[in-house]
């Protein structure tokens, strides 16, 4: 999934939701690991508690008169183990070793080796006459054990323990060797910090339920004035006031609306400006339009009226009824005539262009009123084409004399691109779909100049020698209004305007 296609709300949810997540996540590895680390010190503190009772039972139990350690120890030994669930061993003073209650020991010669002197020198030697070790995968601790006398006790034993310490006197009996198993440890140490991180994890879960609902209301509060305003944006017309946003809190957002506001107030102003100046510059372009269409006519008519005028002058006026003077009279009429029909053709062209947006929409079967209008041009090689069936009943509702300009002007503008020693072909075309009727208009004449192939649908703009480039532009326009689209495809091969005109519904 790219992240940068999907939207800004989005985008700050899912990275809120992330770091949410990632920080349960790192509050759970470091609990994980301080719980871990307190287990493990608790069980180091309860084998030790422990390790203490077993050296207090034994001493209090064994018989300190026999100096055989193994019978002394062989039948309580056992027993205090299964009691504590203990692995303990004998060693004599001297750190040999006697007996233990894992029969494995024995033939674990690591396990049973003699204990050092210096190991036994330190364990003396420690207040609590013990010393810790590890061997394998067990963890130990040797520890002094004393024969139960009424002899005073030494004054060492006068510190605090939680819980009951052994007797510490002045007649060492033996070494006991208390060892646990690592692997028991961790795996008690594991089930429970399990069990403690399950209840976290589901602490966490309703947790996240909860930041997941309170980030889908923040990101609310945060994107509601952005979309406030890109509704507003969206609504925003040109001719119409804009209303400015409110927001009663001048923070960042507020900073953005005030500026908002601002810049719609701005808009505002340049709006009315620009409307205006298109207005001024509109009418100004066509009043250049209408002087320079119209200049044109009038030269050729001032021409021939100032012939005329010296003709008469020169004599020819003086025989009314010679025939000089009436093929001067002819030939000056028929200037005129031409020019003024000239002069009406462009007050006609600009009446229609400004009359294109009264329409008088009726439902009627296309097929039939384009044959009607391709019939005008029977005689100019113009041929009409119906691809499909039950075409005569495709039924459109526009204005049918603007769909009769249109081909018109298509068909007309087919007609002038013909080229030299080649028989002109225009072929309309209609086809239609659940949507839209299609018609085609196609020539094989010299096709669009690629320098005007952009501007072919602008006003005021030709390729000809007369006429006031309206034609197009009026069918652009005639052809947005009713719904539908037009274009074209141009080579030196022709040209095909295609058009599409929405089904009546």
């Amino acid at each position: 999934m790219d992240f940068k296609k999907i939207t800004l709300s989005r985008q700050i949810f899912l990275s809120m939701i992330a770091l949410i997540v990632f920080s349960f996540l790192i509050m759970l590895f470091v609990t994980k690991q301080q719980i871990k680390s307190d287990r493990k010190k608790y069980h180091i503190e309860r084998l030790g508690r422990k390790d203490r009772a077993v050296a207090k039972s034994i001493e209090a139990m064994i018989d300190h008169k026999n100096p055989d350690l193994y019978n002394s120890f062989s039948g309580t030994l056992q027993d205090v183990a299964y009691i504590h669930k203990l692995i303990l061993s004998i060693y004599d003073l001297e750190g040999n070793f006697v007996l233990s209650t894992d029969t494995s020991f024995i033939n674990n010669s690591s396990m049973t080796d003699k204990i050092p002197q210096a190991t036994i020198n330190q364990c003396v030697a420690h207040d609590k006459k013990k010393i810790s070790y590890d061997k394998q995968n067990f963890h130990g601790t040797y520890r002094i054990l004393y024969k139960s006398f009424h002899e005073k006790h030494h004054p060492s034993a006068n510190h605090k323990f939680h819980g009951p310490s052994p007797i510490i006197s002045n007649h060492p009996f033996c070494i006991l060797d208390v060892a646990y198993s690592k692997k028991d440890i961790l795996d008690d140490i594991d089930k429970e910090t399990n069990a403690q991180i399950k209840q976290l994890m589901n602490i966490y879960g309703i947790l996240l339920f909860f930041a997941v609902g309170l980030a889908y209301f923040l990101l609310k509060q945060i994107t509601s004035p952005i979309k406030a305003i890109a509704k507003h944006l969206s609504l925003a017309k040109i001719k119409k006031n804009n209303k400015p946003l409110t927001w009663h809190v001048k923070d960042e957002i507020g900073q953005l609306i005030a500026e908002y506001n601002t810049l719609m107030e701005e808009l505002e102003k340049r709006t009315q400006e620009l409307i205006k100046s298109e207005k001024e510059g509109a009418w100004k372009k066509m009043a250049k339009q209408v002087a320079h269409e119209i200049k044109n006519p009038l030269t050729p008519m001032r021409l021939s009226v100032q012939y005329l005028e010296k003709s008469f002058n020169d004599g020819a006026g003086r025989d009314l009824y010679s025939d000089n003077w009436r093929n001067k009279l002819s030939e000056f009429s028929k200037t005129m005539i031409q020019q003024i029909d000239t002069l009406t053709r462009i007050a006609n062209s600009f009446s229609d262009f400004a009359s294109l947006n009264v329409q008088n929409e009726e439902p009627f079967y296309i097929e039939e009123e384009i044959r009607r209008i391709v019939n005008l041009f029977k005689n100019n090689n113009v041929a009409f084409v119906s691809s499909g069936k039950h075409l005569n009943k495709v039924e459109v509702c526009i204005d049918k004399s603007h769909l009769t300009r249109v081909l018109n002007n298509l068909v007309k503008n087919s007609l002038q691109a013909a080229k030299e020693n080649v028989p002109l072909k225009v072929v309309v075309e209609l086809k239609a779909t659940q949507e839209n009727c299609m018609v085609a208009v196609s020539d094989n004449g010299t096709g669009i100049p690629e320098s005007a192939q952009d501007r072919v649908f602008e006003p005021n703009f030709t390729t000809k020698n007369s006429g006031m480039g309206l034609g197009l532009a009026m069918v652009k326009k005639i052809i947005d209004d009713f719904g539908g689209s037009i274009d074209y495809s141009t080579s030196n091969k022709g040209t095909i305007f295609h058009l599409k005109i929405p089904l009546n519904k």
